[in-house]
């Protein structure tokens, strides 16, 4: 079996792409990146181990690949993570998330689609499509109240992706990963909370939370992630149109992970607060049953666990 791994030097590709490779029934993986973000390594693609040659890499936008490009590639499978995931500069370049989430996607499974191969489909999304909970823990039939651009765009693709499904029973799922950190996680200026968290506490600076801090998110270390997909995809599209939440299904108010963080790296910061944002979602809380009922997936990694592991690779660039 062949996978096509979009956004393969991102947090979920890279570890996505490690998964894979480590899978004896995985023959072959090809990675397509335009490393268009800011990488913490000078080299992220260096963090992968293949001793035995099994993954190769297409340095270039993978809207740039038509269906004779993905037949060329004679893959079975394609795990679609390549995406722009900050909330905030969604607001600020919703048309950058538009042409890329949307737009792009939408040609990218068309292109799928029209190839003579046809490979099965796994589409990440997120659970920022969900909005503020009416519930939790959030289960996938939860209502669908996107208070973002970032949300907009994901959810869209997401009903792309699935009308190949409705209308030609093309083999389709999606996974809504609740959040999700780990090594090599985007540092930009719009970086997730714990990077920016992780960097600032081991420079000993304020750690700043927007809002009150009681707001709660449901945070996953990637490794536990990626094994979801790695299970989706030996199914070989047997559960297509079905749609996925993985998560650690425990919440933590975002004031308690800046402690936990501070306490973790032995640094001096202290925490600051301000004004929050008018769209940010007071919980996040995934129900996993489904997966786990259908594929036997669980997370295996407690969030201290994950941050100590995150923390040293932080800690890797300042010797």
């Amino acid at each position: 079996m062949r996978v096509l791994v979009t956004g393969a030097a991102g947090l979920y590709g890279i570890h996505a792409c490690q998964q894979l490779v480590d899978n004896k029934k995985i023959e072959g993986i090809v990675g397509v990146d335009d490393f268009s973000r800011k990488f913490k390594s000078a080299k992220p693609m260096g963090m992968l181990s293949d001793p035995e040659k099994k993954f190769s890499l297409l340095k270039k936008d993978f809207a740039e690949l038509n269906a004779k490009a993905i037949d060329e590639l004679n893959v079975d499978a394609v795990i679609h993570f390549a995406a722009f995931v900050s909330i905030d500069e969604s607001m600020v370049k919703p048309e950058k998330y538009f042409e890329n989430n949307e737009r792009k996607t939408f040609e990218f499974v068309h292109n799928l689609f029209s190839s003579s191969s046809q490979p099965f489909l796994i589409y990440a999304s997120s659970p920022e499509v969900y909005g503020n909970p009416v519930r939790t823990p959030m289960d996938e039939l939860h209502p669908m109240r996107p208070r973002s651009i970032y949300a907009v765009t994901k959810l869209a693709a997401e009903k792309h992706c699935m009308s190949l499904f409705e209308w030609y029973s093309y083999p389709v799922n999606v996974i809504r990963n609740f959040n999700t950190f780990g090594p090599n996680q985007n540092v930009s200026a719009y970086s997730a909370v714990i990077p920016a968290f992780i960097e600032r506490a081991l420079s000993n600076e304020p750690l700043r939370i927007t809002g009150s801090g009681e707001q709660t998110r449901d945070f996953q270390y990637v490794k536990d992630a990626v094994r979801a997909y790695e299970s989706l995809v030996l199914t070989r599209g047997k559960l297509k149109g079905e749609t996925f939440n993985i998560g650690s299904g425990k919440q933590i108010k975002i004031k308690g992970l800046a402690e936990k963080i501070i306490g973790l790296t032995g640094s001096s910061s202290r925490v600051e607060f301000a004004e929050g944002r008018k769209g940010d979602l007071a919980a996040l809380q995934a129900d996993y049953s489904k997966i786990k009922d259908k594929l036997g997936w669980q997370p295996k990694f407690s969030l201290e666990e994950g941050l100590k592991k995150t923390i040293e690779w932080y800690k890797t660039f300042r010797k």
